[in-house]
């Protein structure tokens, strides 16, 4: 896997022109403000995290709620790059592709990080997304796996572009933050940050949206097939853990410990339509 990183920053490197020095990001969390703009996904799922299977379902869930289908430019999957275990990228896969056709949004902007060339093409579509940042066209990234592929995607874009972009994570020193640099030589968040970007760093979502018993969820079987089929990877998972979602619920509204009863009510309202296509 290590060649597939070399040969992926070697292809990025071709593509984006670094020369600039690196720009030190600010140091205080900020929410999301003046609209929510264009939006980033990442999670694993395919190796560790089966919680995955359910809160990236959740996410999208959440997303099409509030009408943001469009917004969402690109999504890497499965981004444990160092290993899969089979089952887990099957499950995780089928999660995310699922909800994506399920709740609207355009899956051609979704990538599986445990595909080479998947992974190639999601890099350098999320490395065009920050370079085309500026102000007042700012990207969030919703960092819920490890930091490799944003840390890759930032390393190959622009210096400048990267000061235009959230990464939002949630809790202090947690597994997804730091295992990618402690157990497999990759990077950190702090390496993330480091390259520049906005750290928007929100609590641990566990305490909120962590374990819990599959019935606090019976309600999602009320709301229609697609609701009921989102609770089917509640079951999946077993867990009842959507901690990860946490993250798209702060950066639509600003909160950052949704609960269980909010995230009802907000899920059990009228959706709000996707914007139409552009003709």
């Amino acid at each position: 896997m290590r060649d597939v990183i070399t040969w992926c920053a070697a292809a990025l490197a071709a593509f984006v022109a670094v020369s600039a020095p690196t720009v030190t990001a600010p140091a205080t969390p900020t929410a999301p403000g003046g609209g929510v703009g264009r939006i980033a996904l990442s999670a694993d799922g395919n190796q560790h995290d089966e919680d995955d299977w359910a809160s990236s379902a959740m996410t999208l869930a959440i997303l099409a709620r509030a009408g943001l289908q469009d917004d969402v430019v690109n999504y890497i999957y499965d981004n444990h790059i160092w290993d899969s275990d089979p089952n887990h990228r099957k499950n995780m896969t089928e999660s995310v592709m699922g909800a994506g056709e399920r709740f609207g949004f355009d899956t051609s902007r979704f990538h599986d990080g445990a595909d080479p060339a998947g992974l190639a093409a999601g890099v350098a579509s999320l490395t065009a997304e920050i370079n085309a940042s500026g102000p007042g066209n700012e990207l969030t990234i919703v960092l819920a796996g490890p930091m490799e592929t944003t840390w890759m995607a930032l390393h190959a874009a622009s210096p400048q572009a990267r000061t235009h972009v959230r990464c939002v994570s949630h809790g202090d020193g947690s597994f997804n933050q730091t295992h990618g640099k402690t157990d497999h030589d990759g990077h950190s968040y702090d390496d993330v940050i480091e390259l520049g970007c906005q750290r928007v760093q929100i609590p641990d979502q566990n305490g909120n949206l962590g374990p819990t018993d599959l019935s606090d969820w019976d309600y999602l079987k009320e709301l229609g097939p697609d609701m009921e089929w989102l609770y089917s990877r509640l079951e999946v998972a077993e867990k009842g853990d959507v901690s990860d979602a946490g993250m798209a619920y702060f950066v639509i509204t600003g909160e950052e410990r949704v609960s269980r009863s909010e995230l009802r009510t907000f899920l059990s309202s009228p959706r709000v339509p996707a914007a139409p296509a552009a003709v």
